[in-house]
């Protein structure tokens, strides 16, 4: 074989080596990335505690005779719900980024990251750390607690699970149909009034009340929503024990169906249901549609 030809043998030979070695790493490459982090399907049956921390901050939810609760308040079942939904969304999907562990302060899976932790009893369910956002909407890093592989996830679960106290608390205060209430007692400062259901229709004060103002009222009472919870420090500043206004609702029975006390303060205001310890917080529109002035609710003559 002549120089020329041994020189054009060996560079094929080695352009066929560099082409085996990229496909080589090419299929490595789409073998790895088409791993996907396995999340068992879990239910609220298996679950009956979750535990989230992050830095100094620890979040639990607990599940007691099928009620769940957050850091001992009521919990939003509707949030719990869609939490469980998110675990065995078949739509969800994640992509492997990295298998070292030089990669988690990069990525926010390290000790930066958020712990979350399902349980029953003294059993670990699943313990996942979440890590820092995608780029993309929706997407998050994540691991498993013990493991170094990192994931990029799909989906709306790191985004739920990155919950604070108050997006988990029920926001709900009442819940009263129309036609159930009877009678609405109403304060504002030192002066009193009643509304009341009569054969005629309602009256305030004896006198026929406006039908649309009643409503707006009624309506209030049947979807009665907070927008946010006080503080320690801010509940211990408020009282409730001589409030700005008063609400109390009897039912057709002469049941009580809601006592509100109400206490204002240049942020908003803020009420108490009676028999429930927490704080509410409710725009102003709001107060004044349910506790409105008498000038207001009074049927004025065409």
């Amino acid at each position: 074989m002549s120089p020329k030809a041994l020189v054009r043998a060996l560079a094929t030979l080695g352009i066929l080596l560099f082409l085996w070695g990229a496909f080589a790493l090419f299929r490595g490459s789409i073998s790895d990335t088409s791993a996907q982090l396995e999340l068992p399907k879990l239910t609220q049956a298996d679950v009956d505690r979750i535990t989230s921390i992050r830095g100094p901050d620890t979040l639990v939810l607990a599940r007691s005779d099928g009620a769940w609760r957050v850091n001992g308040f009521a919990a939003d079942h509707g949030q719990v719900d869609q939490l469980f939904r998110a675990l065995t969304d078949s739509t969800a999907r994640s992509e492997l980024l990295a298998r070292s562990a030089t990669s988690h302060s990069r990525l926010g899976v390290d000790s930066t990251g958020r712990t979350v932790v399902f349980s029953r009893g003294d059993d670990t369910l699943l313990s996942l750390v979440v890590g820092s956002q995608g780029t993309a909407y929706q997407t998050a890093y994540l691991r498993r607690s013990g493991k170094d592989d990192v994931f990029l996830y799909h989906g709306n679960l790191p985004g739920l699970l990155g919950r604070d106290q108050d997006s988990w608390r029920d926001r709900r205060i009442a819940r009263i149909p129309e036609d159930s209430v009877a009678k609405v007692l109403l304060m504002r400062g030192r002066k009193s009034t009643t509304l009341e259901r009569a054969d005629s229709g309602w009256t305030i004060a004896s006198r026929p009340a406006d039908s649309t103002a009643v409503s707006r009222l009624l309506r209030g009472l049947g979807d009665l929503t907070a927008i946010g919870f006080a503080t320690a420090t801010k509940a211990d500043s408020l009282d409730f024990t001589q409030p700005s206004r008063r609400l109390t609702v009897l039912g057709r029975a002469g049941d009580t169906l809601l006592m509100l006390a109400v206490d204002s303060a240049a942020d908003g205001y803020w009420v108490r249901r009676a028999g429930n310890p927490a704080v509410f917080r409710l725009d102003f529109w709001r107060v004044d549609e349910l506790i409105p002035a008498d000038s207001t609710l009074v049927r004025h003559s065409p």
